[in-house]
């Protein structure tokens, strides 16, 4: 690329009519908007004419993104030149920055976010009610699990989107563990980090409020094989499931497997003996 084609692809023209609203948003320190708050910035009632006018303008100068979540833009600031930070988690920020929205990142998404996960996954996870609309755009970035309300819980909020804290990652391998499958057999695995630092009386209190068998069957054997027994000990002061649960549904048995009487878990790949 030539010095003026880079000159070019940084060069951005700012209309007269334009100024006020970026210059409101790099006063405010904005990253993402919303179509609501831009006409806010310009003085002109939100879905206009006018404000969706303003908006097409902002793109087109390329001073805005639009996000795979309608109504929201990623702002590009003039320090930062023309270009998106490519952040794989503004498109939750959007789906999230309602007061009131339920949702959150789970499994090994939630896991990177949090440190115990070395590498970011293909996909994050997000945990969204069923009653939920969700773009076909987005489909293609997340993973979505739509749940009832109440099976939204434990999670606090980090890089500004609600995460699955470190007891509620247990209860999320246990409720899908299909989507991690044999590396679960890894004695290295970040669920064993996660559970290193989880605090026995949360596990026991989310489970309690989970009230799934199957879920605690599985977040107890799986505490025992990553060497909390400690935990697995308080898991199972609430009860053994009355059939077998399978750890890993559809995954067929290795020279590993075997089934966990405490728990009544059908371990088929032999969790956490890979060293």
């Amino acid at each position: 690329m030539t010095a003026e084609n880079i000159h070019e692809n940084l060069h951005r023209s700012l209309p007269h009519g334009l100024r006020n609203v970026v210059g409101e948003l790099e006063l405010r320190g904005a990253t993402l908007v919303s179509a609501r708050e831009v006409a806010a910035y310009a003085g002109v009632p939100a879905g206009s004419s006018a404000a969706y006018d303003i908006i097409r303008r902002l793109v087109a100068a390329r001073w805005l993104r639009p996000l795979p979540v309608q109504g929201h833009y990623e702002f590009l600031p003039g320090a930062a030149g023309p270009f998106s930070r490519e952040d794989a988690l503004d498109p939750l920020r959007a789906i999230f920055s309602d007061s009131g929205s339920l949702g959150q990142v789970v499994l090994t998404g939630a896991a990177f976010l949090r440190g115990f996960a070395g590498r970011a996954p293909v996909q994050f996870d997000v945990l969204l009610p069923r009653t939920k609309f969700v773009w076909t755009s987005l489909r293609s970035l997340y993973r979505f699990h739509f749940v009832m309300p109440d099976r939204i819980f434990g999670a606090e909020l980090i890089e500004g989107v609600p995460v699955s804290t470190r007891e509620r990652l247990l209860l999320d391998v246990a409720l899908w563990p299909s989507t991690i499958g044999a590396a679960l057999r890894d004695r290295d695995h970040w669920l064993g980090r996660a559970l290193a630092e989880a605090t026995t009386s949360t596990v026991v209190d989310m489970l309690r409020r989970l009230d799934s068998t199957a879920a605690t069957a599985r977040a107890g054997y799986l505490a025992h094989a990553f060497g909390r027994e400690d935990l697995a000990e308080a898991v199972a002061g609430l009860g053994r499931s009355r059939v077998t649960v399978p750890l890993l549904p559809g995954i067929e048995a290795t020279p590993a497997a075997h089934r966990d009487k405490r728990f009544n878990v059908a371990d088929p790949v032999g969790a956490a003996t890979l060293a």
